[in-house]
């Protein structure tokens, strides 16, 4: 749970009354890799916190499309499809765990009322969601300007042994590479 409180006290400390309020409305759930914490078409009511573990969240673009990983996400790290989870609609970005996970979830809804009884909660759930934003305009703007080894580089610093926890095809489908050229970008790094 210490990896828990770090990230709350990174972002913005809550006082001890409300750290045990947001203890109470979660739950830490454990699954096995393969399991999804929310799946494509279902309405998804959670907000997921990875305490240990890898995810990633994908979608897909038709029903007989390729799956397509928008992001892959380590212990430390939030992963849900938060549309879903505000708007009530079926979720067009799923996330599934890589690895066997420990997940602190937390109903949307719960989330909500929380924040509006508490004010020290409401500014810790904007800092939140502003650090969020940055984190996907950042990604969003190496996918833009940034190779595809530089990208791969990246993912290696963020996440420790990534080559080692989870099949290739999805590190190379979070690139937007195929297999064979991920291949070829370690290949060509192991010479270097």
């Amino acid at each position: 749970m210490e990896i828990l409180i770090n990230f709350i006290k990174d972002i913005y400390p809550l006082s001890n009354e409300d750290f045990q309020k947001l203890l109470s409305i979660s739950s830490v759930v454990p699954y096995k890799s393969g399991d999804h914490l929310c799946k494509l078409g279902n309405v998804n009511e959670k907000v997921f916190f990875i305490l240990n573990g890898v995810t990633r969240t994908y979608m897909k673009e038709s029903s007989d499309s390729q799956e397509i990983n928008k992001s892959i996400s380590c212990s430390g790290s939030m992963a849900t499809s938060l549309k879903s989870a505000i708007d009530k609609s079926p979720a067009k970005i799923a996330c599934q765990c890589l690895t066997d996970c420990l997940i602190v979830e937390v109903k949307e809804d719960d989330l909500t009322k929380f924040r509006q009884e508490s004010v020290e909660f409401s500014e810790f759930m904007y800092r939140a969601l502003e650090i969020e934003y940055t984190k996907l305009e950042g990604a969003l703007i190496d996918v833009l300007s940034k190779d595809a080894t530089e990208r791969y580089l990246i993912l290696r610093k963020r996440i420790k042994n990534i080559d080692q926890l989870i099949p290739q095809y999805h590190i190379a489908s979070h690139l937007g590479i195929t297999p064979i050229q991920l291949s070829r970008i370690r290949k060509k790094l192991l010479t270097e």
